[in-house]
């Protein structure tokens, strides 16, 4: 099964939709999370191309293995060891891609339900934590292909050790039957061509294999961040809908009495208030016509008295 040429997660429009709507719906950590989870799959990705490159190339420089007796009966042995490693990243290269087909649906699902729903059916970010079981599963693949990588590199080396130790003494031999001086190996580094056919590749899809597995550790602890954030914002938003609703009465019971105040019908007041000077002054008059008055009265009585 081959991986979708160039395209990664991190680049899918649904994926993009999806981080943009989290973006808008105040939940920037939540769209963090996703973004990183997803730039782990791409690593993931990359680091299993790169491994198919090695051991594609290992494969290749074993067939071109200068042929003589002992090489073709090691041929064998180092062309299975290539080919165990081969069909252990065809299988991590499979389970990657369900990854990436579970992470693109689940993304898809939520994006269309946000589309209908709301801020609501963001949440269901948390759904992502359903690819935490089969990125469990890669990385024991992972482990387990460190383990058997690890023992073919012993045995390659040794093995590598053992022609060159062979090819020295021969050479000894032949030097001794020529009455000419042995050679002390032993101050000279020589590297056996199999050291550069296939060790050297072993060790390079050792070196990925074990950044795989760091890959995959944090990816895992991505998930559970994520779940985490999910589940303390969802609290979070809750307790800020709750603590709306209990003041929601004060709310009521306040523009209650505002309207009382501003709509009740104004009473007519007996008189009309004044204020100041010209309360003074108002007053003065009224004292003035009432003494007024006072002084009228007893003179018409003296007159119907006359």
């Amino acid at each position: 099964m081959d991986m979708e040429a160039g395209k990664t997660l991190t680049n899918e429009e649904v994926i993009r939709e999806l981080l943009e709507l989290l973006k808008k719906n105040a939940m920037k950590e939540q769209a963090n999370d996703v973004f990183e989870i997803c730039s782990y799959v791409d690593g993931l990705e990359k680091k299993i191309d790169s491994m198919t490159e090695e051991l594609t190339n290992m494969q290749n420089q074993i067939k071109e293995m200068q042929e003589d007796t002992l090489v073709n009966n090691a041929k064998k042995a180092l062309s299975e060891a290539q080919e165990r490693l081969n069909v252990r990243c065809e299988q991590i290269k499979s389970q990657v891609l369900e990854v990436k087909a579970q992470v693109k649906s689940t993304a898809k699902s939520i994006v269309d339900e946000a589309k209908a729903k709301g801020r609501a059916a963001l949440y269901r970010v948390s759904e992502f934590l359903g690819i935490k079981k089969r990125l469990l599963d890669i990385r024991e693949n992972v482990r387990g292909a460190i383990k058997t990588t690890d023992k073919d590199i012993a045995k390659t080396a040794l093995l590598a050790k053992g022609f060159r130790e062979a090819g020295q003494t021969a050479a000894n031999a032949f030097r001794t039957f020529a009455d000419k001086p042995e050679v002390d190996y032993s101050r000279k580094e020589q590297k056996h061509p199999i050291t550069k056919a296939v060790l050297a590749p072993m060790k390079a899809v050792k070196k990925m294999l074990v950044s795989m597995e760091l890959h995959l550790d944090a990816s895992i602890d991505k998930l559970d961040n994520l779940a985490m954030n999910v589940k303390l914002d969802k609290e979070k938003h809750m307790e800020n809908e709750k603590k709306q609703e209990q003041t929601e009465p004060e709310r009521a019971e306040a523009d209650r009495v505002e309207a009382e105040v501003v709509y009740s019908p104004m009473v007519a007041e007996p008189q009309e208030y004044q204020y100041n000077a010209d309360a003074f002054e108002a007053r003065g008059v009224d004292e003035v016509k009432q003494e007024a008055a006072h002084k009228e009265v007893p003179k018409v009585r003296e007159d119907k008295a006359r």
